[in-house]
C-alpha cells in the first residue's frame, strides 16, 4: 500500500508534535513524512544550543504551566519511547522538569524590593496524566479556593488586617437560603448575620460546591448567592484602610477583582451562555470594569499584569499598547488557576533543545521521520485550480562538504544531548568562511542560499502541513513566502495581516557569586510583574551543568530575565542589512539602565563585579561576556491575542486549500494564546485533520459553545438572558 507523503514546512514544537501524530503505531503505515528545516537545529522557540563554553544559549526564559496537558503529555510518551544515549544524564521526564513552587509576583516599578509571595498549593495529579476536569464550577470552585487560602496567608502576615478583620453583613434573602441549606456546610458552621470575611469566603465556596452546573439557569439563584458575597466580601475588605500595608492592598485588589471576574463568568458564560470568541473582542480589563472593578484596579494591579507579563499581550512590545482578548484571557485565568495539577509552575531542568526538543527529535528519526535541515521556505505555488498547493520552494542555505552523508544535528555536552549554538561549520562547504562572516543561518536577513530547491505535488508530496511562524511569511511591505496564498484566500491575507507581533528580549547572566550573596533572601524564585524592561526573573542555576570555567572558578549563580521589546523593527525589509545590529545596541542599552537603576530591587548587593567574566572586563563591558538577545527576528516574535483578534484565526483545516493545514501558536486552536500548550495543540489538529481520525484535544472546546450545538432551549434561555440584560440597562 503506497503511503501518503506529508511535507511539514518548520520544525518547531507545532511541526515536530505532527510528526509525532502522524507516525504513531496505529497510523505510521500509512504516512511518509518529512520535516523541512531553516538552519542546523529543530525547535522554533524551544531551539536551545550550547556555545563553545558550554553555555546553553536560548530563545529566552520556558516556564511550563501545571495546565499544559497536551506538552505534558507528549512529553510524558517521548520520554516512555526515547532511547537515550550513553552517558545522558537526563533520562527520565522526572529529571527533565520539575514542580517551581516559589512563584511571586514583583511591584513592576521596582521601588518597593519585597516581592508578594501569592502561594499556589500543590494538587492531586500530574499535569499529562488521567483525565482533567474541565467543568465551569469546578474551575471556578478551586479559583475560590485559592482566594480563600489568599486570604487566610494575608491575615497572617498583615498584623493591621488580623487586628480589625472585615466582617460582612449578609442580606435577608442570602441569610434565609443559607439556613435552609445548612447541609451544604460544616455543622459547626456558623451561619449568622453578621461574620468575618474570611469565614464567609469559606462558606461561599461550600455552597458552590453543592451547585449543580447543569442545573444553573433554573437554579440561577443559586449562584447569585456567590456572586453577591464575593462582592460584599471585596467590598469589607476594601473598606479597611490599607496603606502602607502592601499585603493588605494586594489582597483587596484581588478580591475586587475576583468579584468582577466571577460576576462576567456568571452572566456573560454561565447564565448568558456566550461563547468566550463572542466577548474576545474587549479588551480583558475593560471587561472587569464593566463587571464591577475599578477602572484604577484593572489598569494598575500586579495581579492583571502579571497576566498580561506572562502571555505577552503588548503588540508592538510597547507597554501602551496592552491587549487581550477578554475571553481568552478568562480561559487562561480559569485554566490556570483551576485546573493546573501538581503545580502552578513547572521548570526544565536543562535547555529547552536539551530535554524537550532533542529527545523528541531522536524519537521522530527513529520512526523513520525525514529531516531535511538548511532549507528556509522561499515559495508556496497555487496550482490553476485556486485551490490546490501544486509545489514548494525552499533556498537550500548550504552544502555538506561530503554530499553523500548526512547532516548530524546533535552533540554530546555535559552529559546531554543537544545542538550547539551556531551549526558544525566543519561539516559545510566554506564553513570557515561563513563562520567568520557571523552568517546566521535562522535569520529573517540572511539570503544565503546556494540553490533552490522544488518539490512537487503528487511526485514529492501528497499534503503540506504549514507549521511556520505568522512571521516567517507575513509581509511588510514585500513578497514573502506564501503571497500566493495570500493572493488566493483572501481569509487566508486577512489573518496574515490582522494578527500582530511582539518582540522581546531575554538576558543571561552568569554571576560569581551566589544568589543570596546578591541579597535575595527568599527561596528560588520564578517571578513575573517585576520592574520594567526586564520584568520576568528566573533563577536557572540547574544549567550551570557542563560549563566550562573561565579560569579556575566556575559560575556560581545563572539568572534569566525577560520582557517584551518596544521596537518594529522586526518589519524592515529582508533585504536590509544591520537589522539586528542595531536591535542588539538597543536591548543592550535597555539591560544596561535596568542593571544600574532597577536590579537592586531584587539584587541589593549587585554591582558590574559580581559578572563571571574574564578579568580584564571592567564596569558595565562584564555585560558582553552575558548573553542579551532582541528577538526581533520574525519569527521570533510571539503573536498576540489582542482585542477582537481571534476572530481572524483560521482552524488548521481552514487554509482554504485541499491538501495545505496549518499548524503553530498563531492558529485557531480553541486555546488562542502564545505558550507551547497552544504550539503542541496545533500540530495535533493538524495531524488529526489529515487522518480523519475522531480524538477530542484536552482543552480545545473548553468554554467554547457553538451555535449548532444549542438545543432549543439553550438558545431561548440565551435569547432571555441578552433580553433581560437590555431591560436592567
Amino acid at each position: 500500500m503506497t503511503r501518503r507523503k506529508i511535507v511539514i514546512c518548520g520544525g518547531g514544537i507545532a511541526g515536530l508534535t505532527a510528526a509525532f501524530e502522524l507516525t504513531r503505531p496505529e497510523v505510521r503505515d500509512a504516512y511518509d513524512v518529512t520535516i523541512y528545516q531553516l538552519g542546523w537545529r529543530a525547535g522554533g522557540k524551544l531551539a536551545s544550543g550550547r556555545d563553545d563554553r558550554g553555555r546553553n544559549i536560548e530563545h529566552g526564559l520556558h516556564i511550563w504551566f501545571g495546565f499544559y496537558e497536551n506538552a505534558f503529555g507528549l512529553l510524558r510518551e517521548v520520554y516512555d519511547e526515547w532511547m537515550p544515549r550513553k552517558g545522558q544524564r537526563i533520562r527520565t521526564i522526572d529529571k527533565a522538569i520539575r514542580a517551581q513552587e516559589f512563584t511571586p509576583i514583583g511591584n513592576s516599578d521596582g521601588r518597593v524590593p519585597d516581592p508578594i509571595d501569592i502561594t499556589f498549593p500543590p494538587t492531586d495529579g500530574e499535569p499529562g496524566h488521567g483525565d482533567v476536569d474541565l467543568s465551569l464550577l469546578s474551575c471556578l470552585y478551586n479559583c475560590l479556593n485559592l482566594l480563600a487560602g489568599l486570604y487566610e496567608n494575608t491575615l497572617r502576615v498583615s498584623k493591621r488586617l488580623k487586628s480589625i478583620e472585615p466582617r460582612v453583613t449578609i442580606d435577608r434573602k442570602t441569610l434565609g437560603m443559607l439556613h435552609r441549606n445548612r447541609r451544604r456546610f460544616d455543622s459547626a458552621a456558623l451561619i449568622s448575620e453578621e461574620m468575618t470575611a474570611g469565614r464567609y469566603l469559606g462558606i461561599t465556596a461550600d455552597w458552590l460546591a453543592g451547585i449543580d452546573e447543569d442545573r444553573t439557569w433554573l437554579d440561577s439563584d443559586d449562584i447569585g448567592v456567590v456572586t453577591k458575597a464575593m462582592r460584599d466580601i471585596s467590598s469589607a475588605v476594601n473598606n479597611v484602610d490599607h496603606a502602607g500595608n502592601l499585603d493588605g492592598k494586594l489582597l483587596a485588589e484581588t478580591l475586587e477583582l475576583g468579584a468582577a471576574f466571577f460576576t462576567g463568568v456568571v452572566e456573560d458564560i454561565l447564565l448568558g451562555q456566550r461563547a468566550i470568541s463572542e466577548i474576545d473582542g474587549e479588551d480583558f480589563r475593560h471587561w472587569l470594569v464593566r463587571h464591577g472593578a475599578t477602572p484604577s484596579v484593572a489598569a494598575h494591579s500586579p495581579i492583571i499584569k502579571a497576566l498580561y507579563d506572562t502571555m505577552f499581550q503588548y503588540p508592538d512590545g510597547k507597554i501602551a499598547n496592552a491587549s487581550y482578548g477578554a475571553g481568552t484571557a478568562v480561559q487562561v485565568v480559569l485554566r490556570m488557576l483551576g485546573t493546573y495539577r501538581g503545580a502552578l509552575a513547572w521548570e526544565l531542568q536543562a535547555g529547552a533543545g536539551e530535554v524537550v526538543i532533542a529527545p523528541l527529535f531522536e524519537v521522530l528519526e527513529a520512526r523513520g521521520v525525514k529531516f531535511q535541515f538548511f532549507h528556509k521556505l522561499a515559495g508556496v505555488q497555487v496550482a490553476s485550480d485556486g485551490v490546490t498547493i501544486e509545489s514548494l520552494r525552499f533556498d537550500r542555505q548550504v552544502r555538506l562538504r561530503n554530499p553523500n552523508e548526512k547532516y548530524d544535528p546533535l552533540q554530546m555536552s555535559g552529559g546531554l544531548t543537544g545542538w550547539g549554538s551556531a551549526p558544525n561549520w566543519n561539516l559545510i562547504e566554506n564553513g570557515k568562511i561563513l563562520e567568520k562572516r557571523k552568517v546566521d543561518l535562522e535569520s529573517h536577513w540572511c539570503n544565503e542560499k546556494v540553490e533552490t530547491v522544488q518539490i512537487e505535488h503528487i511526485r514529492d508530496f501528497d499534503d503540506v502541513v504549514l507549521a511556520v511562524p505568522l512571521g516567517a511569511f507575513k509581509e511588510f511591505g514585500s513578497g514573502g513566502p506564501c503571497s500566493e496564498l495570500l493572493t488566493s484566500n483572501p481569509r487566508f491575507k486577512s489573518m496574515t495581516q490582522k494578527l500582530q507581533l511582539v518582540p522581546s528580549i531575554s538576558v543571561q547572566l552568569w554571576t560569581n557569586v551566589k544568589l543570596a550573596e546578591l541579597g535575595w533572601t527568599a527561596p528560588k524564585p520564578a517571578l513575573v510583574s517585576g520592574p520594567e524592561p526586564l520584568d520576568i526573573w528566573a533563577d536557572m542555576d540547574q544549567l550551570l551543568v557542563g560549563e566550562i570555567p573561565i579560569g579556575r572558578a566556575p559560575a556560581k549563580s545563572l539568572q534569566y530575565l525577560c520582557d517584551v521589546f518596544p521596537s518594529q523593527l522586526y518589519q524592515a525589509p529582508r533585504t536590509q542589512s544591520g537589522v539586528q545590529k542595531k536591535a542588539q545596541q538597543q536591548a543592550i542599552s535597555l539591560t544596561v539602565n535596568w542593571l544600574t537603576t532597577k536590579a537592586k530591587a531584587f539584587w541589593p548587593k549587585f554591582s558590574w563585579k559580581v559578572l563571571y567574566a574574564p578579568a580584564a572586563l571592567k564596569g558595565q563591558d562584564r555585560l558582553s561576556a552575558q548573553i542579551v538577545r532582541a528577538n526581533i527576528n520574525p519569527s521570533d516574535c510571539c503573536v498576540a491575542t489582542s482585542a477582537g483578534s481571534s476572530a481572524w484565526r483560521l482552524k488548521t483545516d481552514q487554509s482554504g486549500f485541499d491538501n495545505l493545514y496549518l499548524a503553530g501558536a498563531w492558529i485557531d486552536t480553541g486555546f488562542n494564546t502564545e505558550c507551547v500548550e497552544a504550539a503542541v495543540m496545533s500540530g495535533m489538529q493538524a495531524a488529526r485533520a489529515i487522518t480523519g481520525e475522531d480524538k477530542t484535544i484536552p482543552g480545545e472546546t473548553f468554554l467554547h459553545a457553538p451555535r449548532e450545538y444549542l438545543g432549543p432551549c439553550d438558545l431561548l434561555r440565551r435569547y432571555a438572558f441578552s433580553e433581560l440584560q437590555d431591560i436592567g440597562g
